[in-house]
């Protein structure tokens, strides 16, 4: 079975194992000698062997270790192998938020996967200039775009006008009616763009006049969801430095929305008492085995101490063996493992945040899991609140 990198994981989860895996940091800094990606390829395989990984599931991660080029800055190399076939690879962007995985197990370990990829986040970028655009759809998690778009409009009159008269302003008029002509086309291209995929967030950059015209162009839907970086992105010695950084904070900002928006959903339901969240490990392990949870939330720091089973089939994930409704135990692995997954396996939404984090930072909701998670439920447990319908 092969997947490509932005398969679902619930494919990963169904499917069989044992999977030899790897999740490594693999950030290269220029002060790195230029053999250490190989000295980090030779370790890795080693540890695989030593783990029990066949020759040929070696033998795959030391090819896709190879190949992977980690292009300068913060990146995170995840592989998983099964029966010597490499399952997922993919090249993540920004530090690692696991510790490092080099293992030979029944079930795999995607909370990195997860955690790099929080749900099914897009966003496009339109990089514009006056005789077109680029217009690229990012997958949060991916280094390089699904969508890579190249708006070119008419060229043959964008140059300065140079001497007066009515020639020059006909001239002019001419030039100005190309701009918005290439714009609104523009425009029209990053509504599709938008329309067709759903992204969370849309950012343009570039000349000032030409960043304006496909702004004014653009659809509800689309401005909804619009930020602009007041950059050039296309001048001569220009840097992405400041789109990368607009992006990382408008990300951030939006994932810390998502976690903030689930925190007050649950403190508005344990406020009423009407049975629609639950806290505690043992209580979202039951509502977990009972498909109950329609998003969970998780401090894989706080819980990874904790053990639980994965199981083969439904209900997926046990706390005791008593538990496992006649369903295979796979394995015991730490909590944060088994609670994705089986929240994975049901289809509800998974995100995740860390205690580690700095007491200001943005996304600072850890210290509201005092259990290291929390579950909003599909429907209530127990008896209905009086005054509840």
């Amino acid at each position: 079975m092969t997947l490509e990198t932005a398969a679902l994981p619930a494919a990963v989860y169904r499917a069989s194992g044992p999977w030899s895996q790897v999740y490594l940091d693999i950030s290269v800094d220029t002060a790195d000698p230029p053999q250490v990606n190989e000295e980090r390829r030779i370790s890795a395989t080693d540890r695989l062997a030593a783990a029990g990984a066949p020759e040929a599931d070696v033998e795959a991660v030391a090819d896709a270790m190879a190949t992977a080029d980690p292009a300068g800055g913060e990146r995170c190399l995840f592989v998983l192998v099964h029966d010597g076939e490499v399952v997922v690879q993919a090249l993540l962007p920004g530090r690692a938020t696991e510790p490092e995985i080099v293992a030979y197990q029944p079930v795999p370990d995607l909370v990195p996967l997860l955690e790099h990829r929080p749900g099914d986040f897009a966003y496009v970028v339109v990089e514009t200039s006056r005789d077109g655009g680029e217009i690229r759809l990012h997958r949060l998690g991916d280094v390089e775009p699904v969508v890579d778009e190249a708006q070119q409009g008419r060229t043959d009159t964008l140059h300065k006008i140079k001497g007066g008269g009515w020639r020059h302003d006909r001239l002019q008029n001419h030039t100005e009616e190309i701009w918005r002509r290439t714009q609104s086309e523009l425009a029209t291209t990053i509504d599709r763009v938008v329309h067709e995929n759903r992204p969370r967030l849309l950012t343009i950059a570039g000349d000032i006049r030409a960043r304006q015209l496909p702004e004014g162009e653009l659809s509800a839907e689309s401005r909804a969801i619009l930020t602009v970086v007041p950059v050039d992105t296309h001048a001569d010695g220009a840097s992405s430095e400041a789109l990368d950084e607009h992006l990382d904070a408008e990300i951030a900002r939006i994932l810390a929305d998502d976690k903030k928006a689930v925190l007050d959903l649950v403190a508005l339901h344990e406020g009423r008492g009407d049975n629609r969240v639950e806290s505690t490990l043992g209580g979202v392990v039951h509502a977990l085995a009972s498909a109950q949870v329609d998003t969970l939330l998780i401090d894989a720091e706080r819980l990874r101490e904790h053990e639980l089973l994965a199981l083969a089939s439904e209900p997926w994930v046990a706390a005791a063996s008593e538990d496992a409704l006649g369903a295979e135990v796979l394995d015991r692995v730490p909590a944060p493992i088994a609670l994705s997954r089986a929240a994975v396996l049901t289809d509800a939404t998974v995100l995740f945040t860390d205690s580690r984090e700095a007491p200001d930072a943005q996304d600072d909701v850890s210290g509201s899991l005092p259990s290291g998670v929390a579950a909003v439920l599909r429907w209530r447990t127990g008896p209905p609140v009086p005054g509840e319908e």
